[in-house]
């Protein structure tokens, strides 16, 4: 089933813009970089280095956060040119174009991410 549900201009609005969060992603990604080594180098001396480690730990957190989206968006590009994208990755059924606008990068169908959602926010069973 090869991207069955999307039509060549849905793939490439699609396209364009998982290609621009790509190049919006890596920028951020430069930058944070930047900012922490810049920090870490200025904080060497400063007196209040638990306000200097907490402010590196943010700006660490927004690079993970930034480089784990910008995977999803190289994974979806990738599903574009193997021929599987607008497929969900779970049960084979096609990801409605309005659901790939508003989050081009989504693996999943809703049923899917829902039930995923669902699955991970049941709590754990007590310990014994």
């Amino acid at each position: 089933m090869s991207m069955f549900a999307l039509t060549a201009a849905q793939r490439e609005t699609l396209r364009a813009r998982l290609a621009e969060r790509d190049r919006l992603l890596r920028g951020e990604i430069e930058q944070g970089l930047h900012a922490a080594t810049s920090a870490a180098d200025a904080d060497a001396g400063r007196p209040d280095g638990p306000v200097a480690d907490l402010e590196s730990g943010i700006a660490v957190a927004e690079i993970e956060r930034d480089a784990a989206e910008l995977n999803a968006v190289l994974a979806a590009l990738a599903r574009i040119e193997e021929g599987s994208y607008g497929q969900c990755t779970d049960c084979g059924g096609p990801i409605a174009f309005e659901r790939l606008l508003a989050q081009p990068q989504a693996p999943r169908c809703i049923r899917c991410e829902t039930e995923r959602d669902r699955l991970r926010a049941r709590p754990s069973p007590p310990a014994l």
